[in-house]
């Protein structure tokens, strides 16, 4: 099986390499930060490898996220069950409503859980975001908005547009640094996020 596994900057994609095993051919792209970059580079990847014969079987998105307290702990692997845009509608006075709701779309596309079904992890919704959450208040908010959510990221759902219109299943792993919410980078715990990510990826 051929993989294409999508993260934003190159820390995570090292990180990647080093949980690369024998068992699937895998490619690391990095697609830069937020979900825009990570459409069109994803779609850009599928594109010219489908042309040059060397069609891609699954894509992955996997990184760091910041995770919802009470949910999942920093240094958790964070598995989703379905990749959700959280800005995708329209911002109303009392409430968020959804772009499913207007007509217009979907702001969740479904992850295949069967390329994951081994991993030990969190399961649950991993939320997109274009701006990341920077107050417990708007935390708290996100998180009543999304009760089945337990992180949020900047790039799922733009990789899994692009999987989802190339007809290719898609899968979103995530490992925590921080809390959602908590802008004091001091406390963050990067290097252990990574470590599980790597680990992560040595089970997929």
């Amino acid at each position: 099986m051929r993989i294409l596994v999508v993260c934003a900057v190159s820390e995570e994609a090292e990180a990647i390499e080093a949980g690369r095993s024998l068992r699937h051919e895998l490619d690391v792209l990095v697609s830069g930060v937020g979900p825009a970059a990570a459409a069109a580079a994803t779609a850009r990847a599928l594109a010219e490898n489908g042309t040059m014969g060397r069609a891609y079987d699954v894509v992955v998105n996997a990184g760091i996220c910041g995770a919802f307290k009470g949910r999942a702990e920093v240094g958790d692997v964070l598995i989703g069950t379905d990749s959700v845009a959280a800005e995708l509608g329209v911002a109303l006075p009392r409430r968020f409503q959804p772009i499913d709701e207007i007509g217009f779309g979907t702001n969740r596309i479904g992850c295949n859980t069967v390329l994951t079904v081994a991993m030990e992890g969190v399961r649950g919704e991993i939320l997109t975001l274009a701006s990341i959450t920077g107050s417990a208040a708007l935390a708290e908010n996100l998180a009543g908005r999304h009760p089945e959510a337990v992180g949020e990221a900047m790039e799922g759902f733009g990789v899994a547009t692009a999987a989802q219109q190339a007809g290719l299943p898609f899968a979103e792993i995530r490992a925590v640094s921080n809390y959602v919410g908590d802008r004091d980078v001091a406390k963050w715990d990067w290097s252990g996020a990574l470590k599980s990510l790597t680990g992560a990826i040595r089970e997929l």
